[in-house]
């Protein structure tokens, strides 16, 4: 695969924030030896992760891509659950634009119309409130989102850790580095696979 995932331990006990690990490098010919492998590490308990240290501003929308097209070989033809809202996520991170327009574009299709949003001064909003929010937000601050660096899914409910960058358009020469995670609660809404629960919190940041 064009990207190496490493296996690593558990990480943040701290915060009781846990990162495991998939190692996932192969280069097999045969469509059976590919099928095998991909059985061999789905069988396994793992989450795709980056990292803390790999991941910069800078880098941030490479690491998305290539996390996208690696989540379509290990997810893309599996009909489990927490298959298909791993394959979900990953692909509306590669998908994700910095613009509002187009974050609106995708976050429409992510997000349930009734969905409950936990992430703007801990207060639960409905998406269309949350939407509103967004704007406000991008109007005051250019945004860029790391790429999932940890992702576990416990029946419906998918949780993720990220870094997420805020430079002050007011001031282009600092940038707010934080470490979010995020509690995503996937339904069928109109035979589509949608969050209609979210909750967002974040480490506060630091100033670079």
């Amino acid at each position: 695969m064009t990207k190496t995932f490493k296996k690593i331990g558990l990480l943040f006990a701290a915060t009781t924030l846990v990162f495991g690990l998939v190692a996932c490098s192969s280069n097999v010919s045969s469509q059976s030896a590919n099928e095998s492998t991909r059985s061999e590490v789905l069988s396994q308990s793992h989450e795709v992760i980056y990292e803390m240290n790999e991941v910069t501003k800078d880098n941030s929308k490479e690491l998305r891509l290539t996390s996208q097209k690696e989540a379509e070989k290990l997810y893309g033809d599996s009909k489990e659950l927490s298959d298909q809202i791993k394959l979900t996520l990953f692909n509306w991170w590669g998908n994700w634009q910095p613009d509002y327009e187009s974050w609106l574009k995708i976050a429409d299709g992510l997000y349930a119309e009734n969905a409950d949003i936990t992430a703007i001064g801990g207060e639960k909003q409905k998406y269309s409130d949350y939407r509103v929010a967004m704007k406000s937000q991008r109007d005051q601050f250019d945004m860029e989102m790391g790429p999932i660096m940890n992702i576990t899914v416990d029946g419906n409910t998918a949780t993720l850790i990220y870094y997420m960058y805020l430079t002050p358009k007011a001031s282009p020469d600092t940038t707010i580095s934080m470490i979010v995670t995020e509690y995503n609660t996937f339904g069928e809404v109109d035979g589509k696979l949608m969050v209609t629960d979210l909750h967002l919190y974040t480490d506060g940041g630091g100033i670079h």
